[in-house]
């Protein structure tokens, strides 16, 4: 059981150190700052998290929704640009493939549930709201090429985290 501890904790510490990961950078500056090991921090951050969750305060839902999401987001997101082949510049929505497009409709669906999190009692004055959302999913879901997901994946996605037109 040690065993498998420590090399829970070694795998930490490696995926803390990561350069190509987006919290290096973060913890790169804690660490030279406070000279306390990443590990360390990882685990005070960890505790501090903890520690706001467990009265469940007003936020409480919409932090854990956020760390629910964030980072899975991110990481689809970076998936999505690595596998995604070079398109023709003519149509993106119809050569968009069908794992980037369901990639894209979860990633929207996580993103409307925190904001509904968020604003929940504001958007319930907006009117016709859940209908609005409804049939967005259901375009974003809809069994063809060219479906919502596909639009936001050629719209946003492509255009504003592609590395490579950055």
């Amino acid at each position: 059981m040690a065993a498998n501890v420590l090399s829970a904790l070694n795998d930490i510490d490696a995926a803390l150190r990561a350069i190509s990961r987006p919290w290096n950078g973060l913890f790169s500056w804690a660490e030279d700052r406070t000279g306390i090991s990443r590990l360390k921090l990882f685990f005070g951050v960890v505790c501090a998290t903890c520690m706001f969750l467990i009265p469940g305060s007003l936020y409480s839902a919409l932090v854990s929704d956020l760390l629910g999401f964030a980072y899975p987001a991110y990481a689809t997101v970076a998936l999505m640009m690595r596998t995604v082949e070079k398109l023709p510049a003519a149509d993106h929505r119809s050569s968009v493939s069908p794992d980037n497009r369901w990639f894209t409709y979860w990633v929207l669906f996580a993103v409307a549930l925190t904001v509904q999190q968020m604003c929940g009692g504001f958007l319930r004055y907006v009117p016709l709201i859940f209908l609005i959302k409804t049939a967005f999913f259901m375009w974003c879901a809809a069994p063809m090429e060219a479906n919502g997901a596909a639009y936001v994946y050629a719209v946003v996605v492509r255009r504003y985290f592609n590395a490579d037109k950055r």
